[in-house]
């Protein structure tokens, strides 16, 4: 029999075991998953950094070396890129706009030289290049989006640029529900006809229905110019950045201090943003007007990654023509589908990437 005191003693062991077993590995560990799970999540250590002009920043040389790529600096330390599996990133001193496997992006802020280093934001790093160039590093991976809500823009007593606007979005949006139905994706759409939502009521739907993704359609318009033309793609603005139109001359700074509920999944918006903006530059061949930061409204409240997308400009002459017409429109439909689908398949493995032709980068 054994003695009272010493079934004490093992019951204290078993407790206080495990104790002494984290003070002795303070490293996180991730719990087991059952086969064909999520990674887990590696908890990632921030990279150093330094103040620069009052914005918190980190050496491009670090962040390369955090996600594996190569980087090399050139022009007298004035350009930089980076090499890996996603293809060429390029980076310049004092300009916003990246070029990302041949795609435009705008970073939040610009990139900065100092100590004969380039730098960017901590934010870009973490909120921009990181979800597009190493997706799902240091962040829990969701699962591949099952409910997909659409959201054509306007409606109703809300025109937008014109009465065209409210009605081509919601042709594509119902186009794009058919295929990514097909596919067996729940699709729901904010609205099936020519009703006014406010934009709260769009997040509010998709919360409602545990939406994977929200997708916001709209078309672009300029007064008196009738040139330009392409797709813009936004997320909506990390906490602490100011929107890109922002930086515009005239413009004020609109940085938000507040976090909104979207931006905890910034990271994942970015990724759906990359890849449906790759879908509408290769597959229709559009001017590539970048992917970019907004406040927009119709984003800040959802609980899920989302995305608004400018599919075209409707007082472009030559762009507008094509819009008018179904077959455009189903094109439209299809490259926003394909999007959706691939951003699926980095969610499977960030790893797996489809195969797609050089991007058309020329003016309009």
């Amino acid at each position: 029999m054994v003695p009272a005191a010493m079934w004490l003693a093992l019951i204290g062991l078993i407790l206080i075991g495990p104790v002494f077993g984290y003070a002795a590995d303070a490293t996180p560990r991730a719990a087991p998953l059952r086969p064909g799970g999520p990674p887990p999540v590696v908890a990632l250590a921030p990279l150093p950094g330094r103040k620069i002009g009052g914005v918190d920043c980190v050496r491009i040389s670090d962040l390369a070396s955090r996600l594996g790529l190569q980087v090399s600096v050139r022009d007298r330390g004035k350009r930089a890129s980076f090499t890996g599996p996603v293809g060429r990133t390029e980076l310049e001193r004092d300009a916003r706009e990246a070029t990302i496997d041949g795609l435009r992006v705008f970073l939040g802020d610009p990139v900065v030289e100092a100590g004969g280093h380039l730098y960017v934001s901590r934010i870009d790093a973490e909120r921009c290049l990181t979800p597009l160039l190493r997706p799902g590093l240091g962040v829990k991976v969701p699962t591949a989006p099952r409910i997909v809500v659409l959201d054509p823009g306007h409606g109703g007593k809300d025109n937008g640029t014109s009465a065209h606007e409210k009605t081509y979005a919601l042709d594509v949006a119902r186009r794009a529900k058919k295929l990514l139905e097909d596919s067996g994706v729940r699709v729901v759409l904010t609205r099936d006809s020519d009703v006014f939502l406010d934009l709260p009521q769009r997040a509010a739907i998709a919360n409602a229905n545990r939406a994977d993704l929200f997708v916001s359609i709209h078309f672009n318009a300029l007064p008196r110019d009738t040139k330009t033309s392409g797709v813009e793609v936004f997320t909506f603005a990390p906490q602490f950045q100011r929107s890109t139109n922002s930086w515009s001359p005239r413009e004020s700074d609109d940085t938000e201090r507040e976090a909104a509920p979207v931006n905890r999944h910034d990271h994942w918006s970015a990724v759906l943003a990359h890849a449906v903006h790759r879908r509408f530059v290769v597959d229709l061949k559009t001017f590539d007007r970048g992917k970019k930061l907004a406040h927009w409204g119709v984003l800040r409240a959802l609980s899920c990654p989302g995305v608004l997308i400018e599919c075209g400009f409707l007082t472009s002459e030559s762009e507008s023509r094509k819009i008018g017409t179904v077959a455009y429109r189903q094109k439209l439909a299809e490259a926003l589908a394909a999007g959706v689908r691939d951003y699926g398949i980095t969610i499977e493995g960030p790893t797996r990437r489809p195969t797609y032709a050089p991007p058309d980068t020329r003016a309009p």
